[in-house]
């Protein structure tokens, strides 16, 4: 009965949550021990799963669609001011700056990953578990590491033509992702 009660109030937090989204779409799943923090400042697209123990702290958060997260995923858009002279950091702690998050459509983010204010993963990318993203991720690229960096392409040149001919859906053409795969070195 306990477990009963205990999925039905996380199916009405998930709710309650969802219905202050800024925009959503639909087919979207959140597992449990999750929270999310100001969900009037997230803008969700279709297709969106998120595994259990999530902490989203949203300012200015825009998830595409078609996206797949792992477990114990942290989101955190803004960054707490630490360097005010003559101010102690206990002082300073609801002062921040915003930075923003954007995840593009079709991306994968593995377990444990840390994601920090400012940042826009590229559509189609792969996050690795346990990483950190710091900085703007490529698309189509597999990403890993503390700070997370683009080790790989996802497709060769050839087939990264014949999959955005498929999927009709990209924002991109391929002269500008293979632009951006230049810039990594990719």
């Amino acid at each position: 009965m306990l477990k009963f009660i205990k999925k039905t109030f996380r199916k009405l937090y998930y709710f309650s949550s969802v219905q202050n989204f800024k925009k959503h779409g639909n087919n979207l799943h959140f597992s449990s021990g999750g929270k999310i923090v100001r969900p009037k400042e997230i803008e969700m697209g279709d297709n969106i799963y998120i595994s259990n123990g999530f902490h989203i702290s949203a300012r200015n958060l825009k998830f595409g669609s078609n996206i797949m997260i792992g477990p114990n995923l942290v989101i955190e858009c803004d960054n707490h001011i630490f360097n005010k002279i003559g101010h102690t950091m206990f002082e300073m702690s609801q002062e921040r700056t915003i930075g923003g998050v954007t995840i593009e459509d079709d991306v994968w983010i593995g377990a444990n990953v840390t994601i920090l204010h400012g940042v826009k993963i590229g559509e189609g990318s792969v996050v690795g578990a346990a990483s950190v993203v710091t900085k703007n991720l490529p698309p189509y690229t597999i990403c890993i590491g503390i700070p997370c960096k683009p080790i790989k392409k996802r497709f060769s040149d050839i087939e990264m033509n014949q999959h955005l001919l498929l999927i009709k859906t990209s924002k991109y053409q391929l002269n500008e992702i293979s632009n951006q795969w230049k810039l990594y070195n990719l």
